[in-house]
């Protein structure tokens, strides 16, 4: 059997890489996982034999479900070392034997838990995630550790081990976009041309017929029989997905429907620094849960609403978010001197079962003054926000948002924070409940302080605490 494959640029590039955790992203139709076969298949060439002159290698092929990976990954396999390569369903294995070549690549899906689990009591040599942005990011460091036990010592040991991903181009804001944009430590990534680009790889190999195939690499007729396969693909009219799948571009998500798609825009919407109004209140818009989010907001005297920062809270308790996270951004001098008020979800009356206490108790006892936002139903929250977002003020938004301060807020509000679909490809009619909903759903909280019933009963408050004496509303000025 005799195989002749030419690397891309790009696959020749991650290929010479010695990175622990190497990965690349591209357009569809761009050769990764061609590449990433024939890197596994070099790796099984490369290593020691071991003490019966044979080299063992084991290789897990993760993808999400196991129809994904025999669909696309184990057809390549066969396609591509057919002469060497047999599948055994029982074991979901392809083993190959050739020369002193021994070598398992095993397809695990990780749809289910115990899928996960399999694979990570697994010893391996290495490990290849194939579509990346489809798996979790968490699940990554765990897949390291399985890789570099096989063989063991006393069979030569691993020459090489480590992870590849081939993947598209991930959303903006997710943890994979977040990982591509700073690699960590010991990660190399490699981000492929475009599609459309003069650069754009593997064009000799896509729609060829049997004559173009004829044809000398790179010859113009077979670059234009390639370069049609995306352009016949740029024409989809969902631009997010052409940005992402054809241009090789970081886009917002395009599956679901945007929440404010429509009405929030980010030029018009965001400014680079916004600063507070002098003497006028402060507004928080608190969400409750193990993610507290905050965000900080300020009506002024033109009735716009400015939206000066968010205060982030993962995985954390209220009482530690509002001492550890919350009272630090308050104490900030560009807050000096304004009173705080906190608009709170109203399912913060709700007693905790082991104490008596209840989110807004909490509230009062750390030194807030708070109030309930007064409704909980989604169509008032998202009609609070969308009122200042179709609206102008002096020719301009009615709602401003701190593009440095409110990074996570205007992802959200930008398209990540979406209504998801049903696998019959229906928006469900509540969003997500994902890591923009808690940031938003604070936003909408702070802006129905602003508005209706809870404004009246935040203008009573804050008349009360300034009239009031000895005791004081808590504000920025009491941590300075």
């Amino acid at each position: 059997m005799e195989v002749n494959y030419f690397a891309p640029p790009t696959v020749s590039k991650l290929m010479q890489s010695e990175a622990f955790v190497r990965l690349i992203a591209g357009p569809i139709g761009s050769g990764k996982t061609t590449g990433l076969i024939f890197e596994l298949l070099r790796r099984s060439l490369m290593q020691y034999p071991g003490p019966d002159g044979y080299r063992r290698t084991r290789f897990a092929i993760a993808r999400q479900t196991l129809s994904q990976l025999k669909q696309t990954v184990l057809k390549d396999i066969t396609y591509w070392l057919s002469g060497v390569a047999r599948w055994k369903v029982s074991e979901s294995t392809v083993f190959l034997n050739f020369g002193d070549v021994r070598s398992e690549w095993v397809l695990i899906p990780l749809e289910e838990p115990e899928d996960q689990r399999r694979l990570l009591s697994m010893q391996l040599t290495g490990a290849w995630l194939s579509e990346g942005i489809e798996l979790a990011r968490d699940l990554v460091d765990p897949i390291a550790g399985r890789c570099g036990r096989y063989p063991g010592p006393a069979d030569g040991g691993a020459l090489w081990h480590g992870l590849v991903i081939d993947t598209n181009m991930p959303p903006e804001g997710t943890p994979w976009h977040e990982t591509m944009v700073m690699p960590p430590k010991g990660w190399d990534v490699f981000i492929q041309p475009g599609g459309l680009t003069p650069e754009a790889e593997n064009l000799n190999w896509l729609l060829q017929t049997p004559e173009t195939l004829k044809l000398p690499i790179d010859d113009p007729v077979r670059v234009s029989a390639g370069r049609a396969y995306y352009e016949r693909a740029a024409q989809s009219k969902n631009t997010n997905w052409v940005q992402r799948y054809v241009h090789a571009q970081y886009s917002p998500d395009p599956s679901g429907t945007a929440v404010f798609a429509g009405a929030f825009r980010y030029p018009f919407h965001t400014v680079e620094d916004l600063e507070p109004v002098p003497n006028m209140p402060i507004y928080v818009g608190q969400d409750f849960g193990r993610d507290p989010w905050s965000v900080l907001m300020q009506p002024d005297m033109l009735g716009r609403v400015r939206v000066l920062e968010e205060v982030r809270a993962d995985d954390i308790g209220l009482r530690t978010h509002l001492r550890t996270n919350l009272r630090p951004a308050l104490m900030n001098p560009r807050y000096k001197g304004m009173p705080v008020i906190i608009i709170g979800d109203p399912a913060g009356i709700a007693k905790s079962q082991y104490d008596e206490i209840n989110a807004f108790d909490v509230l009062k006892q750390e030194g807030f003054t708070a109030v309930s936002a007064g409704a909980n139903d989604l169509d008032t929250r998202l009609n609070a926000v969308e009122y200042y977002l179709l609206q102008q003020r002096g020719g301009g938004p009615a709602i401003l948002y701190d593009r440095a301060r409110c990074p996570y807020l205007i992802q959200g509000m930008n398209g990540q924070y979406r209504y998801s679909k049903t696998n019959l490809e229906v928006s469900k009619p509540t969003p997500d409940k994902n890591r923009w909903s808690h940031v938003a759903d604070a936003h909408q909280y702070g802006c129905m302080g602003t508005m209706g019933n809870a404004a009246r009963q935040v203008a009573r408050v804050l008349r009360g605490t300034r009239n009031r004496a000895p005791r004081q509303m808590v504000s920025a000025a009491g941590w300075t």
